[in-house]
């Protein structure tokens, strides 16, 4: 797996290297390359599990270094540009959502309805300092949340039982977000439907 292979290269480097490798994985994966940072962000915290100021600098990082990955994209698709038909389709999927500003970026973090956030940012012509701040904070929350889980496994059971079971509770919290987000689109394509049978 990529983020395996990113930590191995940079284990070397200690604490700075773990850092560097969570940055780099999560930055991959905001540019559009999927490396399923959350999972690896649990094994990095239990380099220093009992570390109150490990576990913040994680959050700290996790959070700008998913802001640059999403930016990164953004300036992407804005140099290079997209296909017409794409921006189009790209604008008619977020009318059809819950919201459709920049709000959504937010609402990712707890139901991934889009993808690629740093091209809708580009194509839909988001506002860039709400951008950067629903961005921030979701990233806050939701590093927060992992760490939290990943804190609360180290705390109470063996450590050589308790990544297994924070990275368990990660994928758990994951997959539930998977199926709202599924289970929300399902239901937007057949009410878009609905509206464009009875136009």
């Amino acid at each position: 797996m990529i983020g395996e292979s990113i930590i191995d290269a940079f284990a070397s480097l200690g604490d700075i290297g773990m850092i560097i490798a969570l940055v780099s994985i999560i930055v991959i994966d905001g540019t559009g390359f999927p490396t399923l940072p959350e999972v690896w962000m649990v094994w990095i915290y239990g380099v220093h599990f009992d570390s109150v100021e490990w576990a913040v600098m994680l959050v700290l990082v996790a959070s700008f270094a998913s802001l640059g990955g999403n930016f990164i994209l953004y300036t992407i698709v804005k140099l290079i540009g997209m296909p017409k038909r794409i921006q189009k389709v790209m604008r008619k999927y977020t009318d059809f959502l819950i919201v459709s500003d920049e709000r959504l970026l937010l609402l990712n973090r707890i139901a991934p309805l889009v993808p690629y956030t740093g091209a809708f940012m580009a194509v839909c012509k988001w506002n860039l300092r709400k951008c950067v701040m629903y961005l921030l904070v979701g990233a806050l929350m939701k590093s927060t949340v992992i760490i939290a889980l990943a804190w609360f496994s180290y705390d109470n059971l063996r450590q050589e039982l308790a990544p297994w079971i924070a990275l368990i509770a990660v994928i758990v919290v994951l997959l539930a977000s998977v199926v709202v987000s599924f289970i929300y689109r399902k239901r937007v394509g057949i009410q878009g439907g609905a509206q464009r049978s009875r136009s």
